[in-house]
């Protein structure tokens, strides 16, 4: 019984890390499934197999993976509620997630390898702008989405094409400011 839940769970995740959309993700869920077959070999009688799978396996190579994913590059994309409380219930942000602009903006960036990560913030669209963290800033507007950004990052530009090619461009509304000293700006 505990053997079958065992073998079930290993294929769950096995599953997640090949379909994870992010590398991140992918990298957890091996390190599941490595503790999960260690377990399996504790199971088998064999404890020194299980010793080198939880070292080896879930320790030294998921360290590995995670030392080369901090070259991989995170994209802040934060969303801002300017005051208006209801901006940050869970109806809200789930909206907001779902929304079509948004899921275009995070595959635009998944397809080039970044990592979006999405920020939901209090801060005024002036604070945001001098945040170094935030790369991209979304706020709602009545006819639509505002994305902000630096003027001089190549990927607003290529956000701005792509929502022109695929027709989405009248819901958003790309808006470029110069980068200060404060602001590390968007690749």
């Amino acid at each position: 019984m505990v053997e079958t839940a065992t073998i079930l769970l290993m294929m769950t995740f096995a599953l997640l890390v090949v379909h994870s959309k992010l590398m991140r993700n992918a990298v957890i869920h091996l390190a599941v499934f490595s503790l999960l077959a260690a377990f399996l070999y504790l199971l088998h009688a064999a404890p020194e197999l299980a010793i080198a799978e939880a070292a080896i396996g879930s320790g030294l190579v998921i360290l590995l993976y995670l030392a080369s994913l901090k070259r991989n590059k995170v994209y802040t994309i934060a969303v801002l509620a300017e005051g208006h409380d209801y901006r940050m219930t869970d109806a809200y942000l789930n909206y907001m997630e779902n929304h079509v602009a948004m899921k275009e903006i995070k595959g635009f960036f998944e397809r080039r390898e970044f990592e979006p990560q999405i920020v939901f913030s209090e801060k005024s669209l002036s604070e945001a702008l001098s945040y170094p963290s935030f790369d991209l800033i979304i706020t709602e507007e009545k006819d639509g989405i505002s994305a902000h950004g630096s003027s001089d990052s190549y990927a607003l530009e290529e956000l701005e094409m792509l929502f022109q090619i695929h027709g989405t461009a009248s819901s958003i509304h790309i808006v470029r400011h110069e980068a200060d000293n404060n602001n590390g700006g968007a690749p």
